[in-house]
């Protein structure tokens, strides 16, 4: 009887600790899932990571569950890991561009050392390589990885520029959002020769003036993975490109079709090496800020060569950052995800009005005498005309207003930088706009494929709010249409008609081995 019932007894306790144990399982794997499927603003600044040294710091691949408000998660991610101080040891050892300073903490994320003079550290992204440096005329091959194009020759530093320190950086070189038309080599504000671009331009539209009366210039990144590959297959030479999207020599079935990242189920122990982080490509605009140094505050900062392309004086000028653009390619969003940031002062979104105006919009101008969103010039077959000086502001308005939730997803955010910093970072003043991206990519395979015609596509896009992903000061005029409304037409250089994977980059190749290739076009 006593034996019976000691087993009874350890019956149930062998029961109880199945039960124990089940809901310890349970519990764990519900505190995964909520890790890793971030629903809310609260959920999501908690898995926002200000760590270079951990895996989940800048990854090559989406580490969260695919939903909206995740991939929204994922874009601030990006966003951090790509504005973290670059290594020091840059630019003087080029193979450190890229790689972040491993030992700046997250309390300096975005502090200015003097309030009232430019940042003195480079952020990760802005060692990136200059689009404009990749594609050279007469398809030259580009410098190697990391190392800076020389300041333009004849340009003069401003004498309003001598009290800014020395240790400021010179980071930003005068590329364009949309350097020469893609019938190529010509400038699109002019239709005349150029072997240079216009750094004023958007992707359509023309230029963008601030309420200052200052143009608005743009430049173009693109990350190691990117770059690697494009040097490895010479596709600076459009001949190249041609070579590789149609798989002219047998080694390029998948076409012409960037680095996609490396794919894991769970975030890696330790960062991810930059070649396998896939491809990046950084689209930023900036306004100048020479002589205002009580904003520098509120800005990512720099000191820069700028050229006006109407006079064509060069002088440097203290800049600040308004628009952002990061767009990254991995192994579950191979169309790439799209992610696009502004500064809070750019326009009205609701709320006070920033104590020094907006910088694109005047609210006591209103009705016929400041329409919104005006194109600054008109292009047909013969050519372009321009509307307006490029010296009168553009009224800017945003044209579809954020979600509620992206804006607590914002001010989340920007309250956690705030408190990581005791209120002194200048990204706290940096908000998401939209994210596309594709829930059900079914690519090619492989991907893109050789011959893969223009328009590329091979999915559905989604974004917050099911509204376009467009950005006030880098989709100025054009924002009723999302990013893949645009870039699925990405070609190669050429006639082709070929597909260049979602980028606009490539179409601006000259060529050395087949010079037919651009000079024939009309």
């Amino acid at each position: 009887m006593r034996l019976f019932t000691a087993l009874i007894e350890r019956g149930r306790a062998g029961l109880l600790g199945t039960l124990l144990a089940l809901l310890s399982w349970g519990l764990t794997a519900q505190t995964s899932l909520a890790a890793a499927n971030p629903q809310t603003p609260e959920q999501c600044v908690q898995q926002l990571v200000f760590d270079p040294n951990s895996g989940s710091f800048l990854t090559s691949d989406n580490p969260f569950l695919l939903s909206q408000k995740t991939i929204n998660c994922y874009a601030w991610q990006m966003f951090i890991a790509m504005n973290w101080p670059v290594n020091p040891g840059w630019p003087t050892n080029p193979s450190l561009a890229g790689e972040p300073d491993l030992h700046s903490p997250a309390s300096q994320f975005g502090v200015p050392t003097h309030t009232s003079q430019p940042m003195s550290i480079v952020p990760l992204w802005s060692s990136y390589k200059d689009a404009n440096d990749i594609f050279l005329p007469g398809a030259v091959p580009p410098s190697a990885w990391g190392v800076q194009a020389p300041a333009p020759v004849g340009c003069q530093a401003r004498a309003s520029l001598g009290s800014v320190r020395s240790g400021a950086r010179k980071f930003l070189t005068a590329t364009s959002e949309s350097a020469v038309s893609a019938r190529h080599r010509f400038h699109i504000s002019s239709s005349t020769p150029a072997t240079t671009p216009d750094p004023t331009l958007e992707a359509t539209g023309g230029w963008l003036t601030d309420q200052a009366g200052n143009l608005v210039y743009f430049e173009r990144k693109v990350g190691k993975a990117e770059f690697d590959y494009i040097v490895a297959n010479s596709l600076y030479d459009a001949a190249d490109q041609l070579r590789v999207a149609t798989n002219q020599d047998g080694k390029s079935p998948q076409g012409l079709s960037l680095p996609a990242g490396a794919h894991f189920r769970n975030p890696p122990a330790k960062p991810v090496a930059q070649e396998q982080l896939g491809a990046f490509e950084i689209k930023a605009a900036w306004r100048i800020l020479t002589g205002k140094p009580q904003l520098y505050s509120r800005y990512l900062t720099s000191v820069t060569w700028l050229q006006r392309p109407d006079t064509g004086e060069c002088a440097q000028e203290v800049v600040g950052l308004v628009g952002l653009h990061i767009i990254h390619k991995t192994e579950s969003l191979p169309d790439f995800v799209w992610t696009t940031f502004e500064h809070v002062d750019n326009v009205p979104d609701g709320g006070p009005a920033p104590a020094a105006g907006y910088t694109f919009n005047n609210p006591n101008c209103t009705g016929s005498s400041c329409p919104p969103n005006q194109e600054r010039i008109t292009c047909n077959a013969s050519g372009c005309t321009d509307n307006f000086p490029r010296s009168e502001p553009v009224q800017v308005s945003r044209e579809y207003p954020l979600s509620s939730y992206m804006n607590a997803l914002n001010s989340a955010v920007q309250q956690a930088i705030a408190s990581k910093t005791n209120g002194q970072s200048v990204f706290q003043y940096y908000k998401l706009i939209n994210v596309l991206w594709d829930g059900s990519p079914t690519a090619p395979s492989p991907e893109p494929g050789a011959n893969a015609p223009a328009p590329l596509v091979y999915g559905t896009f989604n974004s917050d709010g099911n509204v376009p992903a467009a950005n006030t000061v880098l989709e100025t005029y054009i924002q009723n249409v999302s990013c893949d409304g645009c870039h699925k037409n990405a070609k190669i250089a050429g006639k082709s008609g070929l597909a260049a994977d979602f980028s606009f980059l490539f179409e601006n190749a000259d060529s050395a081995k087949q010079p037919t290739l651009i000079r024939s076009l009309p």
